[in-house]
């Protein structure tokens, strides 16, 4: 699987890993993941879709904020030529899915998300200390986990220097208070595209309970959960994941074209 990028005005704009073709499924990652946590679950998708996951610009330059990463979605979209698409995210990622659903509805035929952000969240961000050690960053990472081996000393590693850098803790810090703010109970009523939520039973950032109320209040949605499973079940189960997926993407597929159609057709 190839890492692709995209050179914008000063740089890299943006990088994706991309596997299969057909319909675009964009998947993203959540506030301290990054794309490559899709890459079994891309391994996995049957490649009746063009899946996609990308990463989100949470360290660049540039405003701190759930519509900003919504607008880079669009912006990438654009730039691949992707009028409309299937687009899902885990934690972060799923509150961005939302946020790209109910500003720029044509754009999306359907969603999935998984241990989104949106209704509640315990977050990386609470109680931190003023300097953090890798014993307190590893605690806190073993709590996204069912099994708490998935936490390399690499990831912890990386982790700590996020949160020791005053730059990349400010801007996680500031993506974590606009998503606390950001409760999206009143207009989830309003996505009117099928939307798949898939959520562990043991997940303890965002538990299952949230994944329920998703279910209760997004129109056309299916809830699956998965038994020893977490906050992040594209990590722990991604095989499961992946058929998930797929079983929903074939079962869903008429009821996704009308709006295709509505919008003038797969271009």
């Amino acid at each position: 699987m190839d890492t692709h990028e995209r050179a914008g005005h000063e740089g890299p704009e943006f990088r994706w890993l991309e596997r299969g073709t057909g319909e675009p499924i964009i998947l993203l990652h959540g506030l301290m993941g990054q794309m490559h946590h899709w890459d079994a679950v891309l391994d996995g998708l049957d490649g009746g879709s063009r899946a996609i996951a990308l990463d989100l610009p949470i360290f660049k330059r540039g405003e701190a904020s759930l519509d900003a990463l919504a607008c880079h979605v669009a912006r990438f979209m654009d730039a691949l030529e992707i009028p409309r698409a299937v687009v899902g995210g885990n934690s972060l990622g799923g509150h961005v899915a939302l946020r790209l659903a109910l500003g720029q509805p044509e754009r999306v035929t359907g969603l999935v998300l998984t241990g989104s952000s949106g209704l509640f969240e315990r977050g990386f961000s609470s109680g931190v200390p003023h300097r953090p050690d890798r014993r307190w960053v590893r605690e806190k990472m073993e709590e996204v986990f069912f099994d708490s081996s998935l936490v390399t000393e690499g990831w912890v590693e990386e982790a700590h220097r996020v949160v020791t850098t005053p730059a990349s803790a400010l801007r996680v810090l500031r993506l974590a208070r606009d998503a606390r703010r950001d409760n999206l109970e009143a207009h989830l009523g309003r996505i009117a595209v099928p939307t798949l939520l898939v959520w562990g039973r043991d997940d303890r950032i965002t538990p299952l309970e949230v994944g329920e109320r998703f279910r209760e209040l997004i129109p056309d949605a299916r809830l699956v959960s998965l038994a020893r499973c977490g906050h992040a079940p594209m990590l722990e189960h991604a095989e499961r994941f992946a058929r998930v997926v797929d079983d929903w993407l074939e079962a869903t597929r008429t009821r996704r074209a009308p709006a295709a159609t509505a919008l003038g057709g797969v271009r």
